[in-house]
């Protein structure tokens, strides 16, 4: 079973949330949909898209940062968000049959660039 529309949808709604209580009982459910969804170990939890999200607004509702050198990851968080929920990351359109599979591998071929 995929990780859920509304859960995308509230992971991009996240980012205009203005309280941190909301926020901090959506991550122990959030976190549980992606162990279902067989999201598994630290790394893999720590590092989705959708935990960056929220954790970025949590920061910065905390009037912290949430950059840490992570580049453009918030990003691509919140582009993956709009993928996942039907929107296109880079127009004001619905997204067409296999966009998210050809925006999916340019992200992963602009990945493996970066990492050389």
């Amino acid at each position: 079973m995929p990780i859920s529309t509304k859960t995308w949808q509230q992971g991009l709604d996240s980012q205009s949330a203005c309280n941190l209580s909301g926020l901090a009982h959506f991550l122990p459910r959030l976190l549980d949909e992606l162990r279902a969804n067989n999201v598994a170990g630290t790394d893999a939890l720590n590092t989705h898209p959708l935990v960056r999200l929220v954790v970025a607004q949590m920061a910065h509702l905390a009037h912290g940062t949430f950059d840490c050198g992570a580049g453009n990851l918030w990003q691509r968080s919140y582009q993956r968000g709009e993928i996942e929920t039907g929107r296109h990351p880079y127009h004001v359109r619905p997204l067409e049959r296999g966009e998210k599979e050809r925006i999916l591998a340019q992200w992963a071929e602009e990945d493996r660039w970066q990492k050389t």
